[in-house]
């Protein structure tokens, strides 16, 4: 999300053990969203709007 900021970062657990980052990111629009780093590679393992 270009322009995006975080608003909050916490570890979670990762599907099939490990663990992973839950961010909640305001994107440039104004739309929340929480999006879920994998704490193995960094890649980003889910995405979803929390409002409008």
């Amino acid at each position: 999300m270009p322009g995006g900021k975080v608003a909050g970062l916490r570890a979670v657990a990762q599907e099939g053990g490990g663990s992973a980052w839950l961010a909640v990111v305001i994107g440039s629009d104004g739309v929340r969203h929480a999006v879920t780093v994998s704490g193995t590679d960094g890649t980003i393992t889910s995405n979803t709007t929390k409002d409008h």
